[in-house]
């Protein structure tokens, strides 16, 4: 009777154990970040860590960006990624920033072009991915409306192929991602980037306070561990993030 009743017990605990899921919607194929080929990249890694120091294992449903925070709302997965600070009141609870975009204006240092301002760009041929024109600035926004030789794109690579090709001038894209795709092509051209843009960071949105509150402490638990540096390097080839909740500079 009493091995009956361990087996019970045990059987009970497992399927607990099973249920602590976290699931994470998140977007689609976007390496470094997201890597649906291997279901890896920098960002699925570090919320696999998080959850981890949470208790929880983390599952991951793939989504359009645009879609991530209106599936949460109307009541799907656990916690919505990739959201920009709320800029209005909301039901959602928001985490620290998690990751870090740094975009930038990047061109063949052989062209020797000056780019202090998105106006320099106008008669320039200018790719960018989609949507740069809305979350660039109006500045930017008021650039591309105006030059016939912007377009944007969903297919960062052939960003960087156009570019190391020089059949356009500069591509405008997150430097991780241009440094994956450059790394790829094997192509060591020297490359001038051109910084006009703030960095963007995104964070966690989740419906309940606990578990924003509880991710909040498993993040700044995991930028204190010797992984995520070394997590870093593996996915960007530089340590470019944050650290002890400031981002690394250097």
């Amino acid at each position: 009777m009493r091995y009956l009743l361990g087996i019970v017990l045990l059987l009970f605990s497992l399927s607990a154990l099973a249920e602590r899921t976290l699931t994470f919607l998140v977007g689609m194929d976007k390496p470094p970040y997201i890597q649906l080929q291997d279901a890896t990249g920098f960002e699925l890694e570090l919320l696999r860590e998080v959850s981890k120091n949470m208790g929880y294992e983390a599952v991951f449903l793939h989504v359009p960006n645009a879609r991530i925070r209106y599936l949460l709302e109307q009541g799907h997965g656990d916690v919505a990624t990739l959201q920009p600070a709320p800029d209005h009141p909301s039901e959602l609870f928001y985490s620290q920033p998690y990751v870090r975009y740094q975009n930038a204006v990047i061109t063949l240092r052989e062209r020797e072009l000056v780019i202090q301002h998105a106006q320099d760009m106008q008669r320039l041929n200018v790719v960018a991915f989609q949507n740069a024109k809305i979350v660039l600035g109006p500045e930017f926004g008021e650039m591309a409306l105006n030059s016939s030789r912007y377009q944007e794109t969903t297919n960062q690579k052939t960003q960087v192929d156009m570019l190391l090709a020089g059949r356009i001038d500069a591509a405008v894209m997150d430097i991780n991602i241009f440094h994956y795709f450059r790394r790829v092509s094997d192509d060591s051209q020297p490359i001038q980037l051109h910084t006009l843009f703030p960095p963007s960071d995104y964070r966690a949105a989740f419906r309940e306070q606990g578990l924003q509150l509880s991710f909040d402490k498993a993040l700044q638990q995991l930028i204190a561990q010797p992984v995520y540096p070394r997590m870093q390097l593996e996915f960007f080839g530089s340590v470019n993030q944050y650290q002890s909740g400031v981002l690394n500079t250097q």
